[in-house]
């Protein structure tokens, strides 16, 4: 299982866990992995966190990280601003980024692990930094048309 988060127009480091993903896992990742990256790429306060419902991603010790570092600008199940159940994907990294992950994954046909891990944690760093922001703008546009939907299917409407 690969992570990967967006912070002014580029990728974190790709995290990949060994083993299930549980909220021990999680939370770990959150404070030695991502919140040091965020902190050193991060170029104003204020930023919003957005995360699935997943179960290890809202127990209690990772929501209350996440407010600790956040704020109220948590969009999470659990949290303030919720995120809707059983709606599309609403983060970039889910409706576009993977996507175009996967397709050079085809084209490049990694023959073992460690070829895949450097195959996507090189895209991820090399991402364009234009295409990243693009993404996250769009990120709002279909919040916004889920939000219209009632927290069901919008795609249609794009």
């Amino acid at each position: 299982m690969a992570w990967v988060g967006v912070v002014d127009g580029k990728c974190l480091p790709v995290h990949w866990f060994t083993g299930s993903v549980n909220s021990d896992a999680y939370l770990e990742m959150l404070q030695t992995v991502v919140w040091p990256a965020m902190k050193a790429r991060a170029t104003r306060h204020q930023y919003w966190f957005q995360q699935d419902g997943a179960p290890p991603h809202v127990t209690a010790p990772v929501m209350d990280f996440l407010h600790s570092k956040f704020g109220g600008r948590v969009i999470s199940r659990n949290s303030e601003h919720r995120w809707p159940p059983y709606s599309p994907d609403l983060s970039c990294l889910d409706f576009c980024f993977w996507s175009l992950v996967t397709a050079q994954i085809v084209r490049s046909e990694p023959q073992t692990l460690e070829q895949l891990k450097e195959l996507v944690e090189d895209f991820a760093r090399n991402m364009d930094e234009e295409q990243l922001r693009k993404m996250a703008r769009h990120t709002r546009r279909r919040a916004e048309l889920c939000r219209s939907e009632g927290g069901g299917h919008f795609e249609h409407l794009l």
